[in-house]
């Protein structure tokens, strides 16, 4: 009778273990298969509340995940790894189902956004382009500037020229306000320290006076070896009580307003940030001021003079600095001189014209 079962049953135990041993193979290459074959790898979203197995299904469909079935019991043969972390994940090509399931339950392995705050901005234009970057959660949009200060714990502070410039990094979806607080916070820290570290007998009774003179230096020029010497000319003319007369306060005293061209009616604006106008430093900040002119302000070369002007007005080049106001009248005239030269021997129109009249004669 045994002998007779045992012949029965044979061919069943047979299949069921070739069965067995052949879903085994099937599981173990499932494990160790890569789910990404493109050299580029894949980029792919967890949308906020999604559930595990819309997710499974959505990467079956993107033919990532060509085993839905095997996938679910990788899912189920793992404990407490049924709650996704939302965001955009990159999946490098070789990456297998266990790393992946891995990235969609603990965030590893997120796409990482930047956003640079860029030193001169001001706080108008630093929300501005916050607003029109697609990666965030626009969550400060329908909020005030003070609200957006009470959100940072300053209701009572200016936000002009308090977020340091740098680069800061971010998964998609992040609030914006994550970005404010991030920059908000090295601001503080970096004014701190360097408030800390100035040296003394500055005009400056706090912190925020030294920013807003930084934030003059950062609008004045884009050469870092002159923003110590223009902090010299700013502390010099603070300490004889002289009208600061900085171009880009009347700039930022006329807001929308401003063309272009600085004219009579800008420099005679009544504005507490007009120093052509108003003595001392203006209320607040006129913009985000940088690490070098936050240092310049701390620690600013101490010179003899109380002027300066662009040379041949160029904003971007470098500045002529004077000791009296006849020189600085004198300076004003060459750099007007310079500046008409330049106009007149036009370099590009010189060779345009060598190019096209001069040259084919020679050829010809």
């Amino acid at each position: 009778m045994m002998a007779f079962l045992r012949r029965m049953f044979a061919p069943f135990v047979g299949v069921f273990l070739a069965s067995v041993t052949l879903l085994l193979f099937l599981w173990v290459h499932f494990l160790k298969t890569s789910v990404i074959y493109r050299d580029e790898g894949v980029r792919y979203t967890v949308q906020e509340g999604a559930s595990l197995h819309s997710v499974i299904h959505e990467l079956y469909l993107l033919d990532v995940i060509r085993q839905p079935l095997f996938f679910r019991v990788l899912v189920d043969s793992r404990f407490n790894v049924h709650s996704l972390k939302a965001g955009e994940y990159f999946f490098p090509k070789g990456t297998t189902p266990a790393r992946l399931l891995t990235q969609i339950t603990t965030g590893t392995g997120m796409v990482y956004h930047e956003f640079t705050v860029v030193a001169g901005w001001t706080f108008h234009r630093l929300r501005d382009t916050l607003r029109r970057d697609t990666n965030l959660k626009h969550e400060s949009n329908a909020l005030s500037d003070r609200e957006i200060m009470t959100q940072l714990g300053h209701p009572e502070m200016n936000p002009e020229g308090m977020f340091f410039p740098d680069t800061y990094f971010f998964v998609r979806g992040t609030s914006d306000m994550v970005v404010f607080r991030q920059a908000f916070a090295k601001m503080e820290k970096v004014l701190d320290k360097a408030w800390r570290g100035r040296e003394s007998g500055l005009p400056f009774n706090t912190p925020q006076e030294a920013l807003t003179a930084a934030s003059l230096i950062e609008k004045e020029t884009a050469l870092g070896y002159e923003r110590p010497m223009i902090a010299g000319v700013i502390i010099n003319r603070l300490n004889k009580n002289m009208l600061l007369q900085i171009d880009p306060t009347v700039i930022y005293a006329a807001g929308a307003s401003f063309d272009g061209t600085i004219h009579r009616k800008d420099l005679l604006r009544k504005s507490p940030y007009n120093t052509y106008v108003t003595k001392g430093l203006p209320p607040t900040p006129i913009g985000i001021p940088g690490l070098e002119s936050i240092n310049a302000v701390m620690h600013p070369v101490h010179h003899d003079y109380y002027y300066f002007v662009a040379k041949n007005f160029n904003m971007d080049g470098p500045h002529r600095f004077s000791t009296t106001l006849q020189e600085h009248y004198q300076a004003i005239g060459r750099a007007k001189r310079k500046k008409s030269r330049m106009e007149f021997f036009n370099n590009a129109l010189i060779w345009h014209y060598f190019g096209r009249k001069v040259l084919p004669g020679i050829y010809s």
